[in-house]
């Protein structure tokens, strides 16, 4: 997420083609790096540098969209590719975790599968683009180029973020709020986000993030939305698997394969949408038909019980997946249409970042919502062990419940998931707000 704004500059300055397969190879080499770890550092920083490369393939497929084919057709194309991302999303848990049974295998081959699956990518990048479109700031010479990649303020937002995440994963879990290891985390991150504030103003020509961009009424609002329509659906996508293993007692593999109804309504909605704007050239009235219809998939999880039949929970989902695909791609095609062709890239980017953001702030946010509901009701039952419950987890809690408690236990789990989905429903209302403010545009017939 850190390093999203600095793989803007990068599509900005360099050859789109060259700049695509050079990140795919990064995270590639991150794989590897996983895959023949020893120890958890090692691991960990094998992630680190897949992310960086992970970073530049999520802004860069939006990116080459934007350098290669006219407004008018780029909704049909994103929505592509967001079904693409929907049957990884969905098949990526899946397979993980039938690799990770086998004794053969191991969860080793989970990064040794990136390999043959990032060359049939590198391929793909590398024929189609034969001749890719030059970057809109090619021209200038490599010193300026590496001057306004601006690596120093990219550094400084990096252990900002850390920061914020850090302080959101502890407080109230693993350490109380008053604790120094998360209000110093809190302090860390407000003195480094002012720090690269500074230094994005202090050279406005060499900056990681150009402030100016916020100027921009769409620019904003089409940051915000996608934040808080990004975490709605990222809880909601997280809590639903928690929902079936610990009140409808399903396995792991079950909880997965239950949630095809989501991942299926979210791809079709997608390309619908997507297909129905190319179309008729109005995006904005999708936002205020998505972003209800998600709160409302949120709001009937009210409605579910132990005992609820599958077309309950079904419908619910299907009516969450389509609240999402039908303004999901949005944001990212609205930057496109308002902004200068030199400053798409990096408008595009601006949105990703801030999806990413509300991605990492939904589960952390829920997750202190979940544990703490959890742990005040399950005191409040006599002879039970309310901390050892939610050490065990959403499926095992079970073996440490007497039956004649268990069906209490089920209904706090409920009401602690209950109070999960509100949060996916608030947001869903504050993004439909935002999106109030997004200026009428309309999608020109041929500009590229």
């Amino acid at each position: 997420m850190a390093f999203l704004p600095t793989c803007g500059r990068i599509f900005t300055f360099y050859n789109v083609k060259w700049s695509y397969i050079v990140l795919l190879l990064i995270f590639e080499l991150g794989s590897v790096i996983c895959a023949v770890a020893q120890n958890s550092t090692t691991l960990i920083m094998g992630r680190a540098v897949s992310g960086v490369g992970a970073a530049g393939l999520m802004s860069g497929a939006a990116i080459i969209i934007s350098y290669c084919v006219a407004l008018r057709k780029r909704p049909v194309l994103m929505g592509l590719i967001s079904i693409v991302y929907g049957v990884g999303s969905v098949l990526g848990p899946l397979v993980g975790g039938a690799i990770t049974d086998n004794s053969k295998l191991t969860w080793r081959f989970c990064f040794w599968v990136n390999l043959p699956v990032g060359a049939v990518g590198l391929a793909q990048i590398w024929f189609a683009l034969r001749t890719p479109p030059m970057a809109v700031k090619a021209g200038l010479p490599p010193k300026i180029k590496l001057r306004q990649l601006d690596l120093p303020g990219a550094t400084v937002l990096i252990g900002s973020v850390v920061c914020l995440m850090l302080a959101l994963q502890w407080g109230g879990i693993v350490y109380p709020w008053s604790n120094a290891k998360v209000y110093g985390c809190l302090i860390g991150f407000g003195l480094t986000l002012i720090l690269f504030l500074v230094m994005q103003m202090k050279d406005t020509n060499s900056c990681t993030v150009p402030l100016y961009l916020f100027a921009n009424r769409t620019v904003c609002v089409a940051s915000g939305f996608m934040m808080f329509l990004q975490l709605a659906i990222t809880v909601q996508t997280y809590y639903w698997p928690i929902y079936f293993q610990s009140v409808k007692d399903t396995s792991a593999k079950d909880s997965g394969i239950y949630m095809f109804p989501f991942a299926i309504s979210t791809m079709f909605s997608t390309f619908a949408a997507g297909w129905v704007i190319s179309k008729v050239g109005y995006y904005v009235p999708f936002m205020w038909i998505g972003a209800p219809t998600l709160a409302a998939g949120g709001g009937l999880f009210k409605l579910l019980n132990a005992h609820s039949p599958a077309s309950s929970w079904i419908g619910y989902q299907i009516a969450s997946g389509i609240g999402y695909g039908i303004c999901g791609q949005i944001p990212v095609l609205a930057v496109q249409v308002v902004l200068d062709k030199e400053d798409v890239p990096t408008g595009c980017v601006f949105v990703i970042f801030f999806e990413c953001l509300g991605a990492s702030l939904g589960p952390s946010i829920a997750q202190n919502l979940f544990t703490d509901t959890l742990l005040k009701s399950l005191r409040g039952i006599d002879g039970l062990d309310g901390a050892a419950v939610v050490a065990a987890g959403a499926k095992d809690f079970r073996r440490l419940i007497s039956p004649e408690l268990l069906d209490k236990v089920i209904d706090v789990f409920g009401e602690a998931l209950w109070n999960v989905f509100l949060l996916t429903l608030v947001s869903s209302i504050v993004a439909l707000f935002i999106s109030a403010a997004m200026e009428w545009r309309r999608l020109p017939e041929d500009t590229k």
